[in-house]
């Protein structure tokens, strides 16, 4: 298969949006194409998914759930060590923002932060927010000069 071929089958997987994430993009980014896939791996990623979207689109969707889908992408498919991933009372209270318009705090579910050892410890890389499954992104309460406090 060609690489343009495997990254535009690759696309295809998901909801693109946006031009960081095109087939020129990732054309220049990974030349030679995506890492191959372990199908063990893989394999389950699916029935996992499949468990979260029949509860999340089912009659009575559970927050629990939802939450362990989330967890389980960060922790087991995007591979996190606890030591980068801070969630509940271990994320700083500095990193929320409030927005008067919604009368909203708007909070981080988890902190992706540099591991131990860099110039950078402890300090955030990445907020992560769980949304409800049905929920379109462009539809978060906040606005984009909010999000850019944080």
């Amino acid at each position: 298969m060609s690489t343009a071929r495997h990254h535009a089958e690759w696309l295809s997987l998901g909801e693109a949006s946006g031009s960081f994430l095109s087939l020129p993009v990732l054309l220049k980014t990974f030349p030679a194409g995506l890492d191959a896939h372990d199908p063990e791996h893989l394999k389950l990623l699916r029935s996992t998914s499949e468990e979260w979207q029949d509860n999340q689109f089912g009659l009575k969707p559970e927050p629990a759930i939802h939450r362990a889908w989330v967890e389980f992408v960060l922790k087991q498919m995007l591979e996190l060590p606890d030591e980068v991933l801070l969630s509940g009372q271990q994320i700083p209270s500095g990193l929320s923002v409030t927005s008067a318009e919604q009368n909203e705090t708007i909070r981080p579910d988890w902190v992706v932060v540099e591991p131990t050892g860099t110039p950078n410890a402890g300090k955030p890389r990445l907020l992560v927010q769980m949304v409800l499954a049905e929920q379109g992104l462009d539809d978060l309460n906040g606005t984009a000069d909010d999000i850019q406090k944080l």
